[in-house]
């Protein structure tokens, strides 16, 4: 018999302080402990820095919209909103100095972009040429497409008005992103080549507003097919206008002429 086997009655339990100490030389602490050992300052203080930029984050966005809703707040009233669902002014009749202040005071807010549309519109409303400028500005500017589609059909109308081409700036709105002004710049520039006599040009762009804006209400309402149907009617031929009656004439065609006088008093034949 092996007298040194032994069953587990004959083994001894290891003690607490043994039970770690072989756990410490075998195991060691882990590579979790040992990097927590090896860089707990440099994890304090960059929880410590984290907060304080995520803090200062959090600041800048809510400084930021409050200056954006104050902005807004500023636009409505340029525009002399009083109260929902009492109308809004006219353009001639916007605060132009209150929009000049706005895009002073908050020239890094979208706000500031509405303020140059609206101070075009007015411009232009009182035949201030300036208008064209700030109306330029708005379309040049970074602001969501509506809004700067919205400030070149305002220009193109104006320059239609002025007897001047509108078909560049037209055009300029179809080579933007599909926008609610989309179509009437399409169905604008059809008209434009109608005007001119160029059916080809004026079908081409006609179709163009159907395929690439089928939702819009001038598609809908069959608006761009009546434009199509016209294409094909011809002009009516001017005919010469009826002879007039000469002086001297009986304006109401009387049969017998000129009244013939009686016992020395005219006599009318209608009564």
């Amino acid at each position: 018999m092996d007298t040194n086997s032994k069953t587990n009655e004959d083994t001894l339990p290891l003690s607490p302080e043994e039970i770690k100490a072989i756990g410490e030389i075998a195991i060691g602490p882990s590579r979790h402990e040992q990097f927590l050992n090896a860089h707990y300052k440099k994890l304090m203080w960059g929880g410590i820095t984290l907060g304080v930029v995520a803090g200062g984050v959090i600041a800048f966005f809510s400084h930021r919209n409050d200056m954006r809703h104050e902005a807004a707040a500023q636009v409505v009233q340029a525009m002399k909103i009083t109260a929902p669902g009492e109308g809004i002014a006219s353009a001639d009749e916007y605060d132009t100095a209150a929009l000049d202040t706005l895009k002073q005071d908050f020239a890094n807010t979208p706000s500031a972009v509405t303020a140059d549309l609206l101070s075009g519109l007015s411009l232009l409303a009182k035949g201030d040429e300036a208008g064209v400028a700030a109306l330029e500005k708005a379309a040049a500017s970074s602001a969501p497409v509506p809004l700067r589609a919205r400030a070149l059909a305002a220009l193109a109308t104006y320059e239609l008005q002025q007897g001047k081409d509108s078909a560049p700036t037209w055009t300029r709105i179809t080579q933007m992103e599909a926008n609610p002004y989309s179509a009437l710049a399409y169905l604008m520039l059809g008209d434009l080549a109608k005007a001119k006599g160029e059916n080809d040009a004026a079908r081409n762009w006609y179709e163009q507003c159907k395929a690439k804006c089928p939702t819009s209400a001038l598609v809908a309402d069959k608006t761009v097919d009546m434009r199509l149907t016209l294409l094909d009617v011809d002009a009516p031929t001017p005919v010469e206008p009826a002879p007039q009656p000469q002086q001297g004439e009986n304006p109401l065609g009387n049969p017998f002429g000129e009244a013939p006088a009686v016992g020395g008093t005219e006599f009318n034949p209608g009564f």
